[in-house]
């Protein structure tokens, strides 16, 4: 299997020409470079990285919190009444100052003991674990976006290289279709058969020659769809493989017994259930005193000595430095809010009961598709038999008839026509071949990768 290094930085998004294989490529192929160029994955994988992050930031928050402040202000002038206050510098209101300065330095420290269910930090508090819960959520939803990818890739592989397929059968009908038109305008010359006979020929060839511009199309359209999901410029000449072998059918009581328990849809809705159990507790424990200690040191200096007239013509020289250390603890506690925090604890406790339930569902609704898709499967493994042997009747009358022909016993209408005959069942019997290549691809998707077929 191929295997490209991601070479999209983030918040940026262009197509390049990564070094591709010589040989054309195949599924896997395309799949290894899909999933290493894919923003889709690349936006998955810097959502884990930013809930780990969020993870961390909740977890440092329950730890001691140290803030530090520094002051300086400087002030100059006089009172304008006994009553007024210089900041705390203890200045009366019948002194005058002249240009004074000075500064405070002021260290704080926070210890939430209990709050929010956190006892000092140490246990795993509820929005920790919230935090969490998205983390393995995000997780999980990586593994169904890369399934996502890969089915995208293989619906366009496999359109893309059914097309091609079907352009020569589909350009050697009209030529034949071409011809039949030419005899058959002959023998009306001839007045062998009638007009009408040469206007339902004349319908058929007009209808190929539609089919063989929508199938020209169409195999154009899915090579540049697939460009596209590959990162390369639109430009980029690519050779395809050949479809792929369809694989055998999975074993079902493996499938919805063992694989179906460790489904990422099933994983994602037990993280959903997890954070919606964590946003119960945390507004449960709401309901409790949270317990704060706190210190703080306050320090306080002059720039430099200053001194004051008094009213009889003296001077006194101000406080050089002073200091304050305060350490405490705090109990704040809930007493009454008309029951707004009850009932937002009654609400996620609901919720939470909720996403309990709703496991329930998702388990249903995947097993539900996963027999909707083994009776298609069934249903086009039947249709691909018959239709081979159709195929393999009609390719028998075209070898009697081209016998016949190199005989001189046979007309050569009626090897034409049973050659356009063998055309048709060729294509009927791709398109089913295709489409059953794409159940087993939805299989995969809707397994969320427990069981591979392509990887």
């Amino acid at each position: 299997m191929l295997i490209l290094p991601l070479r999209l930085p983030a918040g940026e998004i262009s197509v390049h020409n990564p070094d591709l294989p010589r040989h054309p490529l195949t599924l896997k192929d395309c799949i290894a470079i899909a999933t290493g160029e894919s923003p889709k994955l690349v936006a998955s994988r810097l959502d884990i990285l930013a809930a780990g992050a969020e993870i961390r930031a909740a977890q440092d928050s329950l730890w001691p919190n140290l803030k530090g402040a520094v002051t300086g202000e400087a002030f100059s002038g006089e009172p304008t009444s006994k009553f007024r206050i210089f900041s705390g510098t203890g200045i009366s209101a019948a002194k005058k100052v002249g240009l004074a300065g000075f500064g405070i330095g002021d260290l704080r420290l926070e210890y939430p003991v209990f709050k929010d269910g956190s006892i000092f930090g140490f246990n795993d508090a509820p929005a920790v674990e919230i935090k969490r819960a998205q983390r393995n959520a995000l997780a999980w939803t990586a593994h169904l976006t890369r399934e996502d990818v890969i089915n995208r890739v293989t619906q366009v592989f496999v359109d893309a290289v059914s097309a091609q397929n079907r352009v020569e059968p589909i350009d050697r009908k009209v030529e034949l279709l071409q011809r039949s038109v030419d005899i058959h305008r002959e023998q009306q010359q001839k007045g062998l058969i009638l007009p009408v006979d040469v206007e339902v020929v004349t319908k058929q060839l007009n209808g190929a020659q539609s089919l063989s511009k929508i199938v020209h199309q169409e195999a154009v359209a899915g090579q540049l769809g697939l460009t596209r999901l590959l990162g390369l410029p639109s430009s980029a000449d690519i050779r395809l493989g050949t479809l792929p072998e369809p694989p055998t059918p999975p074993n079902a009581a493996q499938l919805f017994h063992t694989m179906l328990a460790r489904h990422p849809s099933l994983q994602v809705q037990l993280a959903n259930i997890e954070k919606a159990k964590q946003d119960y507790r945390l507004e449960n424990f709401r309901l409790y005193p949270d317990v704060d200690l706190h210190g703080s040191a306050l320090y306080i200096t002059d720039f430099s000595q200053f001194h004051t007239r008094t009213r009889t013509g003296g001077s006194q020289t101000g406080l050089n430095q002073a200091h304050d250390l305060v350490g405490g603890i705090t109990v704040n506690i809930p007493i009454w809010d008309f029951g707004a925090q009850l009932n937002t604890m009654r609400a996620r406790r609901d919720t939470y009961h909720a996403e309990q339930a709703r496991l329930g569902a998702v388990g249903d609704d995947l097993s539900s598709e996963l027999v909707r898709i083994y009776e298609e499967i069934y249903s086009e493994t039947q249709r691909i038999l018959t239709l081979q042997v159709e195929a393999g009747k009609l390719d028998r009358d075209l070898r009697v008839a081209q016998s016949q022909q190199q005989q001189g016993i046979g007309q050569p209408v009626t090897t034409i026509d049973a050659e356009v005959a063998v055309i048709d069942k060729q294509e009927e019997l791709e398109v089913h071949q295709s489409k059953l290549l794409l159940l087993y691809a939805e299989l995969q998707k809707a397994m969320g990768g427990t069981w591979k077929w392509l990887r």
